[in-house]
């Protein structure tokens, strides 16, 4: 497991922080600017909250790569028929 997720902290999209409950062990977070919200609400206050804290160095920046070509635009499929 640690191995799949070492990319994903060199990222910073997921986030480890020391547990409450061990001193030998993490927890794991996903950044707020890459996790899912209920509503558009909470999504809007939990990035203006990130930024901040970014901006104050309490939260480290996401490290996504750039594209150098945008990815493919969302089509309508074609059903294959299988013989």
């Amino acid at each position: 497991m640690s191995k799949l997720l070492t990319p994903l902290f060199e990222l910073n999209v997921v986030l480890r922080t020391p547990s409450e409950r061990s001193r030998r062990a993490n927890s794991y977070i996903l950044h707020p600017l890459a996790a899912r919200y209920e509503s558009v609400e909470a999504m809007d206050d939990a990035f203006a909250q990130a930024l901040d804290d970014m901006r104050e160095g309490r939260l480290p920046l996401l490290q996504l790569p750039e594209y150098q070509a945008a990815p493919p635009a969302e089509g309508p499929r074609k059903l294959r028929s299988v013989a």
